[in-house]
C-alpha cells in the first residue's frame, strides 16, 4: 500500500487496498495525523455481497471505517479532520454495507455520504444545526466530555467502574452521569448542590458539616480517578470536599455500590468522581456575573484554546468568586482559579498538567451541632425559625486549598494506551474557631471547639496500561495497573469545657455565645493513611452478544491516629487484602443490554466496643442486576437495577462510655436491598431530562434517617422557533420519604416533602444570554437532616427557603 501527497491540502487520493492490515493502520494513522490527505480503498470484488455478517468492537472511528470499507470492498474517502479522535460503535451482526457504516457513525453526528461516482465518504449532516441539537465532537467521543454537548446524559466512555474506558450501556453497574448542562442548567454550583439532585443520592446537613450517602451507607470521593482523603475531627474532615466550587468540573460521575476495582477499601455506598474541564483546540471564552438572595454575587470567567500554531499545546484558565450570606445570617466567600496544559509530545503522546487553587471563608460557625429538638432526657424543645443560628458570631475559619496534577499518557502502534498519573493537594486552615449553644436543663451551656494550623497533604500516583488482544477468533481488552496514596493530617486541638450561661434563653442564638478563654493549651494531633495497591481486569468478548469483566485488586493498607484521647487512638494494618469483580452483559437488542455484576470492598475502622477493641475491618458486597438501553444515536439513556448488598462487622452505635464517647458493637449479615429506575437525555428534539426513582430498605435500626423512597426528576425544553426562539425553560423536582431519629420516646420526624426548583433562559444573540433560577419555589420548610446524639438529645437542621438568583453570560 502507498500513500501520495498533493501540495493541494485538501486534495483527495485513492489507495490500493492489499491485504496488509498492519501496514493499511499504519499508513491510515500516518494520512490522519499528517492532514487532510484522502483515504480510499479501491475495489476489491465488482459487486459486494447484500448482507454480511460483521463483528467489530468499538473502537477509533477511522480504523472502524476502514475495516468496513475492506469488507465490503468499497472505495471510501475521508477527510481527516471529520474523524480525528472520533470513537466506533460496536458493529454486530448480519448488516448490509449502508447499516455497518450507520452503526459505526451512531452517535459521532456524522453520516454516510454516497456519492454520485460510487465512492463513498463521511460528512456532517446539511441540517445538523436543526437535527442535532446534541453536540457530539471527537473530544466527547474519545474521553466522555460533556460541556457544550446540550445533553443531560453522557455518549463517551467512562472508567469509574471498572477502569476499562466502557459506555454507561456496556458497564454491568449502576453509573449516574451529571453533565456540565445539567449544572449550568439548575445553577448547581458546589458538590452539595449537584448530589441534591444526583439520582440515588441523599445529602444531609448537620449544620455546617455535609454527608453524603448511597443506598444507606457512605460514599468515596476522587477527581480524575485519583482517591480524595480526608481525616481528622468530624466537622474538620467533612468541609475539605463537600463545599467545593465546581467551576473547573466537566461531569460527575457517580457509580453505585461496592467498587473494591479501583478503590480497594472505602465504603460501599457510591464512588462519586469529578472529572475537570479540558483545553480546546479551538479558542473559547466566557463571562458570567450573577446576583441572587442573601446579598449573594457571583463572577466566572473560562477561557480556552490553543497556545500556538498548529494547537499542539492547548490551555485553559477557569476563575469563580463567589460572596454573599447564608438563610440564617452566617458570611460566606469562595474563590477558585485553575489552570491546565496539554501538549502534544507526538502524534501519539500526550502530556498534560495544571494547578486548582481554592479559599473558603465561614463566619458564623457552628460546627456539627445542629438546632435541638429534644433534650438528652426526651424533654421537647422549642421549634426554631429557619433564620435561628446557634452559631456565634466570632465563629468560623478560613481555608486555603493547592491541588497540582501531572498526566503521561501514550498510545502505543498495537492499540495499546498506557497512562502515569501524578497528584499532590496541600490543604491548610491557620485557624478555626467554634461556638454554639446547647439546650440543657436547668441552664443553657455554649460548647467550644478550637484548632489551629491544620494542615493536609496528599500525594499519589497511578499507573496504568490497557488495550485489545485476540484469543480464539476475538477481540478482547486487558488493563494492567498499580498505584500508591500517602496522606497526613496535622493539627492542634484545645481542650475547652463548656460554658453554662445562667438565664440564658436558647432562642437568643448564638449571638450570646462569649469567646473563649484566650489562652487555651492544646494537643499535638496526627492522622495517617496510606495505601499501595495493583490490579487487573479483562473484558472479554464470549460471543457476539455477551461480555463478561473479571478483575481484582490487591492492596495494602495502614491508618494510625494519635491524639491525647486514648479512645480515638488507633492503629491499623492490613496486608495483602483482595477485593475481586466479575461482571455479565450481554446484548438482547440493538439498543438494549442486561447484566448481572458482583463487586466487593472492605473497610478498615475506628470504631471500638465497649472494651476498647477496635472492631474489625468491615466488608461490603454488592450484587446487582438490571438492564440498560441507549436510544436515539445515544442520545438518551435509560436503566433499572436491583441491588442487595451485605456487610459484616458493621458498626452500629450502642451507647456511650462515662466520658460520653460512643460504644459500637459489629453487627455481621447486615442487608441492604433495592432497585433503581433511571432515564437521561433528549426525550425528542429540544427537550433534555434526567429522572430517576430509587427504593431501598436496611436491616439496620438507624436507617430510618436515611429515606427509603426517592424520586427525581430535572428537564429543560428549548423552543426552537416562533416567537419564543431563543428560550429555554426547565424544572426541577425532587420528593423523598419520610426519615426520622428517635431515643427513647421522644421521636424527631421530617415527612415526605416535594421539593420545586424552576429555571429560565434567554438567547438574546449568539453571545448573549441571561438567566433566572428560582430554588425552593413553593418556599416549603423541611428538615435537610436530622441527627441522633444520644445523650444529648435529638436535632434538626433547616433546609433552606425560597431564593433567586440571575445572570448574564457572555461568550467570546
Amino acid at each position: 500500500m502507498r500513500i501520495s501527497r498533493s501540495a493541494a491540502p485538501h486534495s483527495r487520493r485513492r489507495i490500493r487496498f492489499q491485504p496488509r492490515p498492519l501496514a493499511l493502520a499504519a499508513a491510515l494513522a500516518f494520512a490522519l495525523g499528517a492532514g487532510p490527505q484522502a483515504i480510499g480503498i479501491a475495489h476489491a470484488q465488482s459487486t459486494p455481497a447484500a448482507v454480511q455478517h460483521y463483528d467489530l468492537p468499538a473502537g477509533p472511528l477511522d480504523a472502524t471505517l476502514t475495516r468496513i470499507a475492506r469488507q465490503s470492498g468499497r472505495v471510501i474517502v475521508v477527510e481527516p479532520q471529520l474523524v480525528e479522535g472520533l470513537h466506533a460503535a460496536p458493529v454486530r451482526g448480519e448488516l448490509t454495507m449502508e447499516q455497518a457504516f450507520s452503526q459505526a457513525l451512531s452517535g459521532t453526528g456524522l453520516v454516510l455520504d454516497v456519492r454520485d461516482s460510487g465512492t463513498l465518504g463521511v460528512r456532517r449532516p446539511r441540517n445538523a444545526t436543526l437535527l442535532a441539537p446534541v453536540t457530539v465532537s471527537a473530544r466527547t467521543e474519545r474521553s466522555g466530555i460533556t460541556e457544550g454537548s446540550g445533553s443531560y446524559t453522557a455518549a463517551g466512555p467512562s472508567s469509574t467502574a471498572t477502569g476499562l474506558a466502557l459506555s454507561l450501556r456496556e458497564t454491568p453497574q449502576s453509573v449516574t452521569v451529571m453533565t456540565r448542562q445539567r449544572m449550568d442548567d439548575f445553577k448547581l454550583e458546589t458538590l452539595a448542590d449537584v448530589l441534591e439532585q444526583t439520582p440515588g443520592v441523599t445529602v444531609d446537613r448537620q449544620n455546617d458539616m455535609t454527608t453524603f450517602n448511597v443506598r444507606g451507607t457512605a460514599v468515596n470521593l476522587q477527581t480524575d480517578g485519583n482517591r480524595r482523603f480526608a481525616n481528622g475531627w468530624g466537622w474538620n474532615s467533612h468541609i475539605v470536599h463537600t463545599l467545593d466550587d465546581l467551576a473547573e468540573i466537566d461531569r460527575v460521575e457517580v457509580l453505585k455500590g461496592s467498587s473494591g476495582l479501583i478503590n480497594g477499601d472505602g465504603a460501599y455506598g457510591a464512588t462519586i468522581n469529578l472529572i475537570r474541564k479540558r483545553p480546546t483546540r479551538e479558542f473559547q471564552a466566557s463571562a458570567t456575573v450573577g446576583a441572587g438572595s442573601w446579598d449573594t454575587w457571583r463572577l466566572d470567567a473560562d477561557v480556552s484554546g490553543p497556545l500556538n500554531a498548529d494547537a499542539s499545546l492547548r490551555g485553559r484558565l477557569v476563575a469563580a468568586r463567589k460572596d454573599g450570606k447564608t438563610f440564617n445570617g452566617k458570611e460566606t466567600d469562595s474563590s477558585m482559579l485553575y489552570g491546565t496544559l496539554e501538549y502534544d509530545l507526538a502524534p501519539d503522546t500526550l502530556l498534560s498538567a495544571g494547578l486548582t487553587w481554592r479559599q473558603r471563608e465561614l463566619r458564623g460557625a457552628a460546627g456539627t451541632t445542629p438546632i435541638q429538638g429534644f433534650d438528652g432526657d426526651g424533654n421537647a424543645v422549642p421549634r426554631m425559625a429557619r433564620d435561628y443560628n446557634i452559631g456565634a458570631d466570632w465563629a468560623g475559619y478560613k481555608q486555603d486549598s493547592l491541588n497540582a496534577f501531572a498526566r503521561l499518557e501514550h498510545r502505543f502502534a498495537n492499540g495499546w494506551t498506557g497512562k502515569l498519573q501524578l497528584a499532590h493537594e496541600g490543604i491548610e486552615t491557620p485557624k478555626m474557631r467554634i461556638g454554639s449553644l446547647r439546650y440543657a436543663l436547668p441552664a443553657v451551656t455554649a460548647q467550644y471547639g478550637v484548632y489551629k494550623d491544620i494542615e493536609s497533604r496528599d500525594q499519589s500516583f497511578i499507573l496504568d496500561l490497557q488495550g485489545p488482544f485476540e484469543l480464539f477468533g476475538r477481540e478482547h481488552q486487558l488493563l494492567f495497573g498499580a498505584g500508591a496514596y500517602r496522606h497526613r493530617t496535622t493539627l492542634l486541638r484545645a481542650g475547652l469545657p463548656n460554658l453554662v450561661l445562667p438565664g440564658a434563653d436558647y432562642g437568643q442564638g448564638g449571638g450570646i455565645v462569649p469567646k473563649p478563654a484566650a489562652n487555651p493549651s492544646y494537643s499535638d494531633d496526627y492522622f495517617s493513611n496510606d495505601r499501595r495497591y495493583v490490579y487487573a481486569a479483562g473484558r472479554f468478548s464470549l460471543a457476539d452478544p455477551v461480555k463478561l469483566i473479571l478483575g481484582a485488586r490487591v492492596s495494602d493498607y495502614e491508618q494510625k491516629d494519635v491524639t491525647d484521647i486514648s479512645w480515638y487512638n488507633t492503629n491499623l494494618r492490613e496486608k495483602g487484602v483482595v477485593t475481586p469483580y466479575a461482571g455479565l452483559v450481554v446484548d438482547v437488542a440493538r439498543d438494549i443490554s442486561v447484566y448481572a455484576s458482583y463487586a466487593s470492598i472492605y473497610q478498615a475502622q475506628s470504631a471500638k466496643d465497649a472494651n476498647e477493641r477496635t472492631l474489625d475491618p468491615e466488608e461490603g458486597l454488592t450484587y446487582e442486576i438490571g438492564a440498560k438501553g441507549e436510544f436515539f444515536d445515544k442520545r438518551l439513556n435509560a436503566s433499572a437495577s436491583y441491588f442487595w448488598m451485605r456487610t459484616d462487622n458493621t458498626a452500629e452505635e450502642v451507647g456511650l462510655n462515662v466520658q460520653g464517647d460512643s460504644i459500637y458493637r459489629a453487627v455481621k449479615g447486615v442487608i441492604r436491598r433495592g432497585y433503581e429506575l433511571e432515564l437521561s437525555g433528549e426525550l425528542a428534539r429540544g427537550w433534555q431530562a434526567q429522572g430517576s426513582y430509587v427504593q431501598n430498605s436496611s436491616d439496620l435500626d438507624s436507617a430510618s434517617a436515611t429515606p427509603k423512597h426517592q424520586f427525581k426528576l430535572g428537564s429543560t425544553w428549548q423552543f426552537a422557533d416562533g416567537a419564543l426562539r431563543g428560550l429555554t425553560v426547565g424544572a426541577a423536582t425532587r420528593w423523598q420519604s419520610t426519615i426520622s431519629v428517635q431515643r427513647g420516646n421522644a421521636e424527631l420526624r421530617q415527612r415526605a416533602y416535594w421539593l420545586v426548583d424552576l429555571m429560565a433562559r434567554y438567547q438574546i444573540d449568539a453571545k448573549l444570554s441571561i438567566s433566572a433560577n428560582l430554588h425552593n419555589a413553593l418556599d416549603k420548610k423541611y428538615f435537610a437532616g436530622v441527627t441522633n446524639f444520644n445523650a444529648q438529645g435529638l436535632f434538626y437542621t433547616w433546609g433552606a427557603p425560597r431564593s433567586f438568583n440571575a445572570s448574564l453570560r457572555y461568550d467570546f
